[in-house]
């Protein structure tokens, strides 16, 4: 029950100070998101670059395993 008034009070008074400083919002945003989007553009292509564990070979013994089930 704590949990459920201290997430509605976050949430009253978070949506209060996005409507009270709604311009320093949009500043931190401004200076948030090219960074963000630089780190994931990053993260897309090291996981591009990765190769992948599965290249469609199927070892042996996963097959073994699920006939002995």
């Amino acid at each position: 029950m704590q949990n459920i008034v201290f997430g509605l009070v976050a949430i009253a008074l978070g949506l209060w100070g996005l409507s009270a400083w709604w311009y320093s919002v949009l500043d931190v945003l401004r200076g948030f998101i090219p960074p963000a989007l630089v780190l994931l553009g990053l993260v897309a292509i090291g996981a591009g670059m990765r190769p992948s564990e599965s290249d469609g070979d199927e070892d042996d013994d996963d097959k073994d395993s699920l006939r002995d089930e």
